[in-house]
């Protein structure tokens, strides 16, 4: 039986132009501080939230982006720093590794038994995979 000192969060190493960077995966304390900082950003994970504003939204994804990256790293105050240096794609190698420990291929699943909805199938928002439209009521 594992003890819960002896849980040690995962990492991966991800390579980019300015070497290699350690990333863990976040926390629920870290997601729930980042969607409070990111209001805009929060709207976009949140089924029926407001309509979002895309012009703010684009304001404020690259310092999201930034902030989720130096807290995955263990170092919030790199944040700034990483809005200015990192490429597009040093930024979704290590935002795809963030996503990847955060949240595993089964979370959906154990999410949607966890609400009891169709967040079961691995699609949030009720969405079949290749619409942008709720699936049709079976008859």
């Amino acid at each position: 039986m594992v003890s819960l000192t002896d849980i040690v969060p995962q990492t991966r190493e991800v390579e980019t132009t300015h070497g290699t960077l350690t990333l863990r995966g976040l926390g629920l304390r870290h997601i729930a501080e980042l969607f409070l900082r990111f209001p805009e950003v929060r709207k976009f994970f949140s089924a029926g939230a407001p309509e979002i504003d895309v012009a703010v939204l684009l304001a404020e994804a690259p310092d999201a982006i930034a902030a989720i990256i130096a807290e995955a790293a263990g170092q919030p105050d790199a944040a700034e720093r990483i809005a200015e240096a990192f490429s597009p794609d040093d930024a979704a190698a290590c935002l795809l590794a963030v996503q990847e420990l955060t949240m595993p291929a089964p979370f959906f699943d154990r999410l949607g038994a966890l609400l009891g909805n169709g967040a079961a199938s691995g699609r949030p928002n009720g969405r079949a995979a290749d619409m942008s439209s709720p699936p049709p009521p079976s008859t």
